[in-house]
């Protein structure tokens, strides 16, 4: 993790807040970085437990978000969730590098990801750390190889 530094000037003609990130190069820290600053949930998204009960989860804790008859299920460390939104805009929400639509109906955590099996010819099988097994549709897999090979080289 590099090191970051905050300076603060105070500008009294200035009316808004403007925040200038400098760094070597644009790499998944720094994208990292941005969404958290930018981001008005704060790393945070608000779910439904079973009984209708809304619950603020980080997002850090979610394994996988996916489409279940026009609901979307929220799978996450520590249980199951509702979201009452649609998978288009938890996407746009979800801006972080630990985020991937592997299909039409599903977004996982990278960074919950125990294994990615490519040794089925044209298929992707993705396992999550808590065991569920998920699958990548066959038009994600070359971007999902791309973003593999871009982390790795990042890190």
């Amino acid at each position: 993790m590099k090191k970051i530094n905050i300076e603060f000037r105070e500008d009294c003609d200035q009316q808004d807040i403007n925040v200038i990130i400098t760094s070597a190069k644009m790499d998944d820290e720094v994208r990292e970085l941005m969404m958290r600053i930018s981001d008005p949930f704060d790393g945070r998204l608000m779910v439904f437990d079973d009984k209708g009960t809304a619950i603020i989860l980080p997002v850090d804790k979610i394994i996988s978000i996916s489409s279940d008859n026009r609901k979307l299920k929220v799978i996450a460390d520590n249980g199951t969730y509702e979201l009452r939104s649609s998978l288009q805009d938890i996407e746009q929400k979800l801006r972080s590098p630990s985020f991937f639509k592997i299909s039409r109906y599903e977004i996982i955590n990278l960074s919950k990801v125990k294994k990615f099996d490519f040794s089925i010819s044209g298929s992707l099988r993705i396992e999550m750390e808590n065991g569920v097994e998920t699958w990548a549709s066959r038009r994600n897999i070359s971007e999902i190889k791309k973003r593999l090979m871009r982390k790795d080289k990042d890190q």
